[in-house]
């Protein structure tokens, strides 16, 4: 998730879970602990590229930096506020449930979370929310702007913290039932059109979980399609061959590997300019608003090429988009209208 959702369940989590006995604290504290693991921003870029990917999301995110970290966290805080120590379960609690619930919300969409590293290399992903998603934070930050005018120390704030945070799980169990009732759409309409296919992948577009973005995987390429809720028509207007023979030349390239590893196979491979390829990630909606799986805006795009060393060379291409008052307002009638 983004760094305003996490700083918003920290806050409110900090305040259900420890509010009557470290008040004001844990809420700030609540924040910034939960934000703890996404500080593996600053290791990335002394990362190779697709190193760097996997890194992110990878160890700092899992069940064993939890562990480590909860007793570390809650001696250090205790010790900072030396007032408090008598009340060192009370640490412990704001900083699991704050680290966990990190690592918990992450699952939930696209990008991939390590939580078992480095015991296993498999990256969670329901893909059921997306990056940012204005019905699942909003709640959230209602009860962060109520908490400016309750007094702490009062039943008020866990009662307001607590009532959010049941909307925000009840939105988050909505999305999940969301994402099974639209793959079983989408498998029955295939199979009524006999189009056969490998695998499907559905991904809500940002701030919304009412689009969703539909991959269809075939023995040659992928299907992509958006899907409203509103209209529920699927309507699969762009193919995007594998091409996938174009990267033999990189055969067990370990960077290579790990980007096809961070795709989850989702991804197609086009030529570029001087013996170039260029692998497209087709997992996320692009970030311009325009709601489809529009290639030459894709959130990951990666131009690879070989040196004269026989070592794989590999950039980030970074496409132009442009987020505006115009494309905004189409992206809101797509989803209403739709």
């Amino acid at each position: 998730m983004d760094s305003i959702s996490h700083i918003l369940i920290g806050s409110v989590t900090g305040e259900i879970v420890a509010g009557n006995k470290l008040g004001k604290k844990a809420v700030v504290w609540g924040a910034l602990i939960a934000s703890l693991p996404d500080l593996d921003v600053i290791v990335q870029p002394f990362l190779q590229p697709a190193q760097s990917l996997l890194f992110h999301r990878g160890p700092t995110h899992s069940i064993l930096f939890c562990a480590l970290m909860i007793p570390l966290a809650a001696k250090l805080l205790a010790k900072i506020h030396g007032k408090t120590k008598k009340n060192f379960r009370s640490w412990i609690k704001l900083v699991s449930w704050c680290l966990f619930s990190h690592i918990f919300i992450d699952c939930f969409n696209s990008y991939g979370t390590a939580i078992f590293y480095p015991f296993s290399s498999l990256r969670v992903s329901f893909d059921c929310v997306g990056i940012v998603d204005l019905f699942l934070i909003l709640p959230l930050a209602m009860a962060l702007i109520c908490f400016i005018f309750v007094k702490r120390m009062t039943k008020l704030r866990k009662i307001i913290a607590s009532a959010a945070m049941f909307l925000s799980v009840t939105y988050l169990g909505f999305t999940v039932f969301n994402k099974i009732s639209l793959n079983k759409k989408i498998r029955l309409q295939l199979e009524y059109q006999n189009i056969n296919y490998d695998r499907i992948l559905t991904s809500p577009l940002p701030l919304t979980n009412f689009v969703w973005l539909v991959i269809v995987e075939d023995e040659d390429g992928f299907f992509s399609a958006n899907y409203s809720i509103k209209n529920g028509q699927i309507h699969y207007e762009k193919y995007f061959p594998k091409n996938h023979h174009l990267a033999e030349k990189f055969g067990k390239n370990a960077e290579f590997m790990r980007l096809v590893h961070f795709s989850k196979g989702f991804y197609c491979i086009s030529k570029g300019e001087n013996d170039e390829i260029i692998f497209y990630d087709l997992r996320f909606a692009s970030f311009d608003f325009d709601g489809t799986a529009d290639l030459d805006k894709a959130v990951f795009v990666h131009r690879l090429k070989m040196n004269g060393k026989g070592q794989m060379i590999m950039e980030h291409h970074y496409p132009e988009r442009n987020v505006n008052i115009e494309k905004l307002k189409r992206y809101y009638l797509q989803i209403m209208n739709d």
